[in-house]
């Protein structure tokens, strides 16, 4: 069988894992717009989608030395984009919740200090408890919430039912709220996030 010779693309790839300097500046202008317009759709927001695709274009340099010339770039672009997407949204969503949780709650409000620290090491709580979670539940879960795969789409990776996925999902979510039992913001993080995407 003929070796056929690499494509273009496949050939700016090779020389950006190599440090061109040259070819991370193609690449940046041949995908930077469409993914400015699919990060942009996401947040609606200029400022935010200019900042997701300049952090999506340094994790690129940074990580050059992982790039397979073979692999969807498109394709591990957009997720890039779409995970640094999520992140802020779970941010924002944690924001939300704090505020919500101030304007019920007068007392704590006057001893804003304390409740910041706790608010702060809220984000820290949260990722030690689904990263706690048994292997393939914590595969589910990152799949299904952080990835933004749909039940179906899990199921047809990991080869296995909707059925199975969606037990996985709820049992993730029951450890979780297990884990957080006792945290005063938690039930508007479990509302708010885990039940949202």
């Amino acid at each position: 069988m003929l070796k056929t010779d690499p494509s273009p693309l496949s050939q700016t790839i090779i020389a950006l894992k190599n440090g061109d300097r040259s070819a991370f500046e193609r690449v940046y202008n041949s995908f930077g717009p469409k993914l400015y317009a699919f990060t942009k759709k996401l947040v609606r927001n200029k400022e935010d989608a200019d900042e997701i695709v300049q952090e999506v274009f340094l994790k690129i340099w940074e990580r050059r030395h992982f790039l397979d010339p073979e692999q969807n770039f498109d394709g591990y672009l957009f997720r890039i984009a779409r995970n640094l997407v999520y992140n802020k949204a779970k941010h924002q969503v944690y924001e939300v919740a704090y505020s919500k949780y101030l304007i019920g709650n007068k007392s704590v409000a006057d001893n804003d200090t304390e409740e910041s620290i706790y608010y702060q090491d809220l984000n820290h709580i949260v990722e030690e408890a689904y990263t706690a979670l048994p292997p393939v539940r914590k595969q589910v879960f990152v799949m299904s919430r952080i990835e933004g795969l749909s039940n179906s789409e899990i199921a047809d990776r990991l080869h296995t039912s909707n059925s199975n996925i969606e037990n996985h999902i709820n049992k993730a979510l029951r450890d979780i709220r297990l884990k957080l039992k006792g945290y005063k913001l938690i039930h508007f993080v479990i509302l708010t996030f885990f039940s949202s995407f």
